[in-house]
């Protein structure tokens, strides 16, 4: 009873049949499969991205290039085709990324073979030695990919695969290999291409199978069989040469941190300052080389070293120290000074950037000032009613998460006044009567009035922001 509860509660949960668009996905995945048109400049610009970015060390140009990268397509293409039995498709998709792959290490290769860097970067450097992780990646991002492109409803998932399982970067390195002739290095990245490429197809494979798309042709149960040991054999052999890796790097940081316990730790507890260590290849042997500052060490104690990491079965390391001729005191000083110029330079720049701040302020204020004259000027021979203009910037609290600066125009306007008319003489003397009072400015004219003017007060002070307020 527990089983079929908890049988029935994993189908309702990872159960993705009835959101699935089986015609829809074979369409969109066929039709993305052919690298020509557009694809193709997408292709180019993708590795001319990837490799300015390998070669600059920049992360988000790589990312950049993922994401504008067409090799998704032809490498769902080749799961999708196998797992449906669609021969016509499966050649197509194969036919399509070996050329997009071709074209993405000429483009490489031509760029690494003209740029003025060409030095190995962390960021090509991490693309040589593919391990099981790798492996890992490819395969969840290419699940991702598939169910994705599966739903009826399409998410965006498809961005955060083409940057997880990054087929570009990899064979833009492959082009750095052949174009400064280091084949470890191609070898490297078009392996972790080719993973990459491989384990998507299966997670393809194995989503399409799981969905139970309909095959192109009846495929019998010993075919299917063959098709099947033939696939695992073919994984076999593409992650075999992972998990070396993969074994490698686990064994030369089991073995960084072994050294640090045996000679790093006692070396630092004889009151003796290191400034870096490494590890270096030296022919046959390998050098823990130590740099460090202080007292005079006895070459008895590197003998010492040596034998204790021949005794841990660590043979093949050799400690060499190289002595600085620095007391700690000395040291400490520069240190200390090359601080102090920091500082005292970090201290001018911010005072520097203070002053050009406040000139600039002053400046902007200065230009507001005669901007804001200049406007009321205009304003009172455009409009002879106005008395008096005041224009100033109030900050708006409506919204505290986000303040609104409104420049806010208060304008008095003319009061009425008599019009009086000469009517008569009187000891030679005009004498002048009132004839009549001067009607108050309507409530529709001054509306449109306020209208215009704050039509041309935005325009001339660059505010989106402008309200007018009247008063008589």
């Amino acid at each position: 009873m527990l089983l079929q509860s908890l049988k029935k509660l994993s189908d309702s949960v990872l159960n993705i049949q009835h959101e699935t668009d089986e015609e829809g996905t074979i369409r969109e995945i066929n039709d993305k499969i052919p690298i020509r048109g557009n694809n193709t400049w997408m292709l180019i610009c993708s590795a001319v991205l990837a490799s300015i970015g390998l070669d600059t060390g920049s992360g988000a140009v790589i990312i950049g290039a993922m994401l504008v990268s067409p090799l998704m397509s032809p490498i769902l293409g080749v799961g999708l085709s196998v797992g449906i039995n669609d021969r016509e498709m499966l050649i197509d998709s194969i036919k399509n990324l070996a050329l997009a792959a071709a074209a993405g290490l000429v483009v490489s290769f031509l760029y690494f073979s003209v740029t003025p860097l060409g030095e190995p970067t962390n960021e090509l450097l991490a693309r040589t030695t593919p391990t099981l992780l790798d492996v890992g990646v490819a395969f969840f991002g290419g699940v991702a990919g598939i169910v994705s492109i599966s739903r009826s409803d399409k998410s965006n998932a498809i961005p955060g695969v083409a940057i997880a399982t990054a087929l570009m970067p990899p064979l833009c390195t492959a082009g750095f290999g052949l174009a400064v002739g280091r084949f470890d290095y191609f070898l490297g990245g078009f392996y972790l291409f080719f993973i990459n490429a491989v384990f998507i197809s299966l997670a393809t494979y194995m989503i399409v199978k799981y969905l139970h798309f309909n095959t192109k042709a009846y495929v019998d149960q010993a075919k299917q069989k063959r098709v099947a040991q033939a696939m695992v054999v073919v994984l076999m052999i593409v992650v075999a040469p992972s998990v070396y890796f993969l074994y490698n790097i686990y064994s030369d940081v089991k073995t960084k941190k072994r050294i640090e316990q045996l000679v790093i730790a006692d070396f630092t507890s004889r009151k003796n300052e290191i400034i870096k260590w490494e590890i270096q290849q030296a022919d046959s042997l390998k050098q823990v080389k130590i740099y460090s500052v202080g007292k005079q060490v006895d070459e008895n104690l590197v003998k010492h070293y040596n034998e204790v990491l021949a005794q841990n079965k660590l043979e093949k390391y050799r400690v060499k120290l190289v002595q600085l001729d620095v007391s700690p005191e000395e040291m400490q000083k520069i240190a200390y000074d090359i601080t102090n110029n920091m500082t005292k330079d970090i201290l001018k720049t911010l005072e520097l950037q203070k002053l050009q701040v406040q000139h600039a302020d002053s400046v902007r204020r200065q230009q507001k000032i005669e901007l804001n004259g200049n406007a009321t000027r205009e304003l009172k021979m455009l409009f002879p009613e106005i008395q008096k203009v005041q224009v100033g910037d109030m900050v708006s609290t409506t919204n505290p998460a986000k303040a609104d600066t409104i420049t806010l125009v208060m304008i008095d306007w003319r009061p009425p006044q008599p019009v009086v008319q000469e009517v008569a003489l009187k000891d030679k003397k005009p004498v002048k009567q009132p004839e009549a009072v001067r009607p108050k400015l309507q409530t529709a004219q001054v509306q449109e009035y306020e209208g215009r003017i704050k039509s041309y007060l935005s325009y001339k002070l660059q505010r989106d922001s402008v309200q007018v307020i009247s008063t008589f």
